[in-house]
């Protein structure tokens, strides 16, 4: 229970994948294990509630003197844990069920062929990964009945799964023959981009695939390293930065070569690799270049990362400082917060935080940026990235009065540079984890002239003002219901005027005298075909049987069963018939007793599948007993 408390206290949220799938798993063992020596309830008169929040507070009133962020973040720790375990407790009486089903079915095969009974891997792996059922559990009840398990299926499932938790972090690493000399040969680059977008640099390594190169020609796709770079590496969810180096003859001559650059990426330690196109002439290590970043692009990660930080502030503020950051993305156009949360943001609580953000923005405040020791930083209030390492000397972006983190990324030096703030969508992403994705800048620009164009669009369509479309489209709207209920109601009304047409051809099946009729109604959709089938069965005296398709269009089939109750108690059953006739028309579909819908999606074989349910009613009728 330490282990989860402090876990989450740090914001690793429960999932299936990663450090949280660590938690998970934690979790899973204490309920398992608290159920089994009898443990139930929340210890306040609760039956059903959940036991780990009463673990949980007595873990942090003993961590209140050790970690006091433990106690500030109380309710979010409780909140999660209790969400967690209800959870699991359903997964939970469900994984138990099917453990009886898997064992009484190794038990059932075995005996057929006289092989010892065996709990194959894949199931052990699904009753350990989805239920929650520990191995060793699984292993002793499996014993209980005589049934052995495969930990060598077990085992390849697990590998699999170790694999696609490591696939779920992007960690950057160039592919080299030798890293080791590359480390030796070449120093750790020089960052002048927070002062310039400009700088003169040497070119002291090409890569091409990976691989060590000496020079290169036009079209080639290249990962240039330099001794100093204004070129921004992507970290700490950052993009990286784009732009051109530029090749020079001697002594600043002719321009030799133009490389694009459309990302950086940091590896190999501190070494900034420039990925780009050789777009004319050649370039050679030992060789001068000026660097220059896409201007235009940087500001815009910069108004969107400095919007990150004032969008984590108006989140604590609005929904609680307990929330924590889970990533984010700060892209030239947009921006991607992942936040830890339980539950969808209120359409209120979207506007507070945009409002909030938008003031903060307005107040045009001038941003202050210090390098100090990691401890002084957390001494002073700035907020860590948990996951992110950071070293004796981290570099601290405030927002005086709003925000404080550790933060290597470029940012505006006041506020009023992101010039506005429009969330976009928010979701869920995962168990407990939201996102935010918004705009900025002048992509905020961008967006808000777009809607305004689609809305001078819809007024003129529409011919109201922009004030009354709301109205307007809910008019609409209803009128539109309306007709379809009308349209619809119409022709179930000719659905059943045809049908009453059909009556006549009702067949007579002895011994019980059941009023057989099948018949193709056409392109009858299938709300009418229920109709005529209820019609019909009604119509008809009991017992009857009306068994009705048709083509509404599009490559649709519909076909309804409707029996009489003289019909069900001869042990012919709608939901039962109607599914065997649905597959002919490579569809399915079942219901009641006496009534039933199906579907499909091959009309050209609704003919033969109303053939065969008119022979194989006749025959179900006809061989039952007087």
């Amino acid at each position: 229970m330490r282990a989860v408390v402090y876990l989450i206290s740090d914001g690793v949220i429960p999932s299936n994948i990663g450090r949280g799938y660590v938690v998970r798993r934690l979790i899973r063992r204490v309920v398992r294990t608290g159920r089994l020596i009898g443990m139930r309830g929340d210890g306040h008169e609760n039956s059903e509630g959940a036991f780990l929040p009463s673990l949980a507070e007595t873990v942090i009133s003993l961590s209140s003197e050790i970690d006091p962020d433990v106690e500030s973040r109380r309710k979010s720790i409780l909140g999660e844990l209790q969400r967690e375990e209800l959870r699991f407790v359903q997964t939970l009486g469900r994984g138990e069920k099917l453990l009886d089903e898997l064992l009484d079915e190794a038990l059932g095969s075995a005996g057929d062929i006289g092989d010892k009974p065996c709990l194959s891997g894949k199931d052990v792996f699904l009753l350990y990964d989805t239920y929650g059922f520990p191995i060793e559990i699984t292993a002793e009840i499996a014993s209980e009945r005589g049934v052995t398990i495969d930990m060598k299926g077990f085992d390849i499932e697990m590998e699999n799964q170790r694999k696609q938790s490591q696939a779920a972090h992007n960690v950057i690493k160039l592919s080299v023959g030798n890293e080791t000399e590359i480390i030796k040969s070449i120093p750790d680059t020089e960052f002048l981009g927070y002062e310039s977008l400009f700088a003169t640099a040497v070119v002291k390594g090409i890569l091409i695939n990976g691989n060590p190169v000496e020079n290169v020609s036009e079209g080639t796709d290249v990962e240039i390293l330099l001794d100093r770079t204004p070129f921004y590496a992507e970290s700490g969810g950052q993009v990286g930065d784009n732009g051109f180096l530029y090749v020079y003859g001697e002594e600043g001559g002719k321009q030799n070569a133009v490389i694009e650059i459309k990302d950086v990426q940091k590896s190999l330690g501190n070494i900034f690799v420039h990925k780009g196109t050789i777009k004319q002439g050649s370039v050679e290590v030992g060789k001068k270049i000026d660097a220059a970043v896409d201007g235009k692009l940087r500001q815009g990660a910069k108004a969107h990362h400095t919007a990150t930080h004032l969008l984590q502030s108006a989140l604590k503020s609005v929904i609680g400082s307990e929330t924590s950051q889970a990533g984010s993305l700060v892209a030239f156009d947009r921006l991607r917060f992942d936040f830890s949360f339980h539950r969808p943001l209120t359409e209120k609580e979207l506007l507070e935080i945009e409002s909030l953000v938008n003031q903060w923005i307005s107040d045009a405040t001038h941003l202050e940026t210090n390098v100090m020791a990691l401890q002084d930083a957390k001494n002073a209030g700035a907020t860590a990235m948990f996951g992110e390492k950071y070293g004796e000397q981290v570099r601290v972006v405030e927002v005086p009065g709003v925000s404080m983190e550790l933060c290597g990324g470029t940012h505006v030096s006041n506020t009023a540079e992101i010039r506005g703030f429009k969330i976009i969508s928010e979701q869920g992403i995962a168990s407990g984890v939201r996102r935010i994705e918004a705009v900025a800048g002048d992509a905020f620009v961008e967006y808000v002239c777009s809607r305004d164009n689609y809305m001078r669009h819809l007024c003129s369509s529409l011919k109201v003002k922009a004030e009354d479309v709301n109205s307007r489209v809910e008019t609409i709207v209803e009128e539109l219901r309306t007709a379809r209920n009308e349209a619809s109601s119409l022709r179930s009304k000719i659905a059943v005027l045809k049908a009453a047409s059909l009556a006549s051809k009702a067949v007579l099946v002895e011994p019980h005298n059941v009023r057989i009729l099948v018949e193709n109604m056409g392109d009858v959709d299938a709300d009418g075909l229920k109709s005529a089938a209820e019609h019909l069965v009604g119509t008809l005296q009991d017992p009857a049987a009306v068994i009705l398709g048709s083509s509404p269009g599009d490559g649709k089939v519909s076909l309804v069963a409707a029996f009489s109750p003289g019909v069900v108690k001869l042990g012919v059953q709608a939901g039962k018939f109607v599914g065997g006739i649905a597959k002919l028309c490579g569809g399915g579909g079942g219901g009641k007793p006496n009534f039933a819908q199906a579907g499909g999606r091959k009309p050209e074989n609704l003919p033969d599948a109303l053939e065969k349910a008119r022979a194989e009613i006749v025959a179900a009728l006809s061989s039952k007993a007087s």
